[in-house]
């Protein structure tokens, strides 16, 4: 016998009596090694004085204690949910909402792609009913663009009246 059996034989007897042929194999372990005999011992007698000692009392709603640690248990099983079951979850509730969302934006994006159309053609055909009302081939259209060019950087008029009035009254 070795050094480990001995630690299985003493660690049985925490729990149990030896038997018979346990007991005449730790004998014969012990007689060739003196200083495990003290520890044996003393192993022995306080596994005695141990069992002697009263069992301690149970509360008297032990069992729903154990049930409930029981149910904590479980419980945190389930929420200790794996990275997999995660995405998982993530993408089943993620992909309806992002599929409406594109379909959003597709209809948005085609909506102002329409108006654009719609505008440049309704400028397009503003612009060809100008040119045709108005011939641009004669030189007297042009005749006077650089005053109404300058028309619309000139300050307005001055209202003179208005602002004798406003004089007045701020006296």
């Amino acid at each position: 016998m070795n050094e480990s059996e001995y630690q299985y034989w003493r660690e049985t007897g925490w729990r149990r009596p030896l038997h018979a042929d346990e007991e005449a194999r730790l004998q014969s372990y012990l007689a060739s090694h003196p200083e495990a005999r003290t520890d044996w011992e003393s192993e022995v007698g306080l596994s005695q004085w141990l069992g002697q000692l009263p069992d301690a009392p149970l509360p008297s709603n032990f069992t729903a204690q154990v049930l409930q640690a029981v149910d904590r248990e479980e419980a945190a099983a389930r929420r200790r949910v794996s990275l997999g079951e995660r995405w998982a979850q993530l993408v089943r509730r993620a992909v309806p909402r992002l599929a409406w969302a594109c379909v959003i934006l597709a209809l948005a994006i085609l909506g102002i792609r329409q108006h654009q159309i719609y505008t440049h053609d309704k400028m397009a055909k503003g612009l060809i009913q100008v040119t045709e009302a108005a011939d641009l081939k004669d030189p007297a259209v042009f005749k006077d663009f650089e005053a109404i060019l300058r028309l619309g950087q000139m300050p307005p008029p001055a209202d003179v009246e208005l602002d004798v009035a406003l004089n007045e009254l701020s006296k």
